[in-house]
């Protein structure tokens, strides 16, 4: 077995969504693994599409979208991303006389992208797959990540602003491991995010057992 194996077991216990703290729980869950890396496998995935993007208020932007990172499938499914995952948003088409941001990367779930014209700022918020990334952040709540751009700046961290609790997301968050249409309409998007998570659906003010949270919250 390679080094990237055994690193895609660890990663894969880490990364469940219910905590593991005993031994042999550890040893059971590297078994379970590891059986299944042999008949399926850890990969890596370097992805790139288009995306519509509906702004609140209803004007319309183009992003061109990136996924870079190591996978996993299942027998019988599709399959998924491990941590971390590399994704970027790049505005190549933006409505007249507004000045798109710089491209905006980071290791984070891009959600939401909004435009203030009152003081040309963009604002992009971003969330996360696995709660291995929630608790180096310090197990936020609500749990997401605010970057502004103002017009045209570097993207820079700024406390979750209240005005965007409450609002749906514009932004795909589920990338197929496998790969992407050319072009990810609105409609297509849409249908997709009925099934998302709900801290992928729609920007929550909280975040536990009722809202679907199931990492350690102690």
């Amino acid at each position: 077995m390679s080094r990237a194996d055994v690193r895609c077991i660890k990663d894969s216990c880490r990364g469940l969504s219910v905590p593991i703290s005993q031994t042999a729980s550890w040893l059971a869950c590297g078994l379970v693994v590891m059986g299944a890396i042999v008949l399926a496998g850890c990969d890596k995935a370097n992805l790139q599409w288009s995306e519509e993007v509906r702004l609140q208020d209803g004007q319309m932007v183009m992003a061109e979208r990136t996924a870079q990172g190591r996978t996993y499938s299942e027998l019988g499914g599709t399959g998924g991303w491990r941590d971390p995952v590399e994704m970027s948003v790049s505005i190549t088409k933006a409505p007249d006389g507004i000045e798109p941001p710089p491209e905006w990367r980071d290791a984070y779930v891009p959600v939401l992208l909004d435009y203030d014209a009152s003081s040309k700022s963009w604002s992009m918020l971003a969330t996360f797959y696995y709660c291995e990334t929630w608790y180096a952040l310090g197990r936020p709540i609500p749990p997401y990540i605010e970057y502004q751009s103002i017009r045209g700046s570097p993207w820079k961290r700024v406390p979750l602003e209240e005005r965007f609790i409450g609002r749906e997301t514009n932004l795909l968050t589920g990338p197929r491991t496998d790969g992407e249409p050319d072009l990810v309409t609105i409609t297509d998007k849409e249908f997709r995010q009925r099934s998302a998570g709900w801290k992928y659906q729609r920007i929550l003010r909280k975040w536990g057992r009722e809202e679907r949270n199931y990492c350690d919250l102690s």
